[in-house]
């Protein structure tokens, strides 16, 4: 009995080290109240690691414990030596307690795994990550990846990564793009970082997609076949588009669904080495009047595509020594 009582005195520990400061949303949290709720045994060790967190800080509560402890006893000198004895081994322990939280803190912060990776133009990478789960990086693209304890983050710092993620419920997986960020356990799922917005397409399982700077954000999720996109401090929104359209670089194709020339350009640019920009040269050309175009195309045909483009939109193509430009017909 003593061997349980004390492990759940760990447990509670560590729940307090994980929960003290998290927020509301907290991936986790709905374990930690699953696990509170077991037994009061548990509440109790919770409760008394919050107290005694709240007290160690306070010199005056510890006097005031100190002399309450004296004032109960014989104020003979081997009782008051006993009492002191008692007192300063409970500081001791609690120091203790509290020093190991702050140990068990420091030891979830730091890394576990820490790896880059980048892919030039019109190169696609795929790698398997420390936990199983899989990377496939489109061309012309950046991340980090930094494993904790406690959670897998990746940055994507430029471009387009599909995640095939392992569940692990004890270690979230989020990707971070920009101004957005994606929450989950386990699936499979699409960032493209692309025309100043973060979209995110679910092959299946389920994630959560919030922005990281919108005041007041709420967190959305999406699930299979789902897309969402993050536009730079605004809400995160649904958008009424097949998610599979994203993993078609897989297979060596783009599709557009009702792309800007920014998209297309972006898009194009990172299979071929001479860039292509889209040039916007009035704030009006910027508006709904821009052409926006739908189509699917082999990756390998695309130098054909940019030739038929001013047949299929109102889009003039000029291709000069360092670069082409599409830009809207007047």
């Amino acid at each position: 009995m003593l061997n349980k009582h004390h492990q759940i005195r760990k447990e509670a520990a560590k729940w307090f080290a994980r929960m003290q400061y998290a927020e509301a949303d907290h991936p986790e949290r709905s374990t930690f109240e699953a696990w509170l709720m077991q037994s009061n045994l548990h509440a109790d060790e919770y409760l008394a690691i919050s107290a005694a967190w709240d007290d160690f800080d306070s010199t005056s509560k510890i006097n005031a414990l100190a002399q309450a402890m004296l004032r109960k006893k014989d104020s003979a000198a081997s009782n008051r030596k006993k009492i002191m004895q008692i007192a300063s081994k409970s500081l001791v322990l609690t120091a203790i307690g509290l020093f190991s939280l702050f140990g068990y803190q420091a030891w979830q912060s730091q890394p576990v795994v820490n790896m880059a990776s980048n892919t030039t133009i019109g190169k696609i990478s795929q790698q398997a990550l420390d936990d199983g789960s899989k990377l496939i990086l489109n061309a012309n693209s950046e991340v980090e990846v930094i494993y904790y304890r406690n959670k897998r983050l990746v940055k994507l710092k430029r471009g387009e990564a599909v995640f095939d993620v392992v569940k692990d419920v004890n270690r979230p997986f989020i990707v971070e793009s920009q101004f957005a960020r994606v929450t989950v356990l386990g699936t499979r799922f699409v960032v493209n970082q692309i025309d100043g917005r973060v979209i995110v397409s679910v092959d299946h399982g389920q994630v959560k997609v919030e922005s990281l700077y919108a005041k007041n954000s709420i967190p959305i999720l999406i699930t299979n076949g789902q897309v969402a996109e993050i536009k730079p401090n605004a809400q995160p929104t649904r958008l009424k588009r097949d998610a599979a359209d994203a993993f078609a670089f897989l297979d060596g194709k783009l599709i557009f669904n009702e792309a800007s020339l920014n998209e297309i350009a972006e898009s194009l640019s990172r299979y071929r080495k001479k860039p292509v920009i889209a040039t916007i040269k009035s704030a009006a050309q910027q508006s709904s009047t821009q052409p926006h175009i739908t189509a699917v195309l082999n990756i390998a045909e695309m130098e054909r595509f940019l030739t038929l483009m001013p047949q299929i939109a109102q889009v003039n193509v000029k291709d000069t020594s360092d670069r082409t430009e599409i830009s809207p017909k007047n």
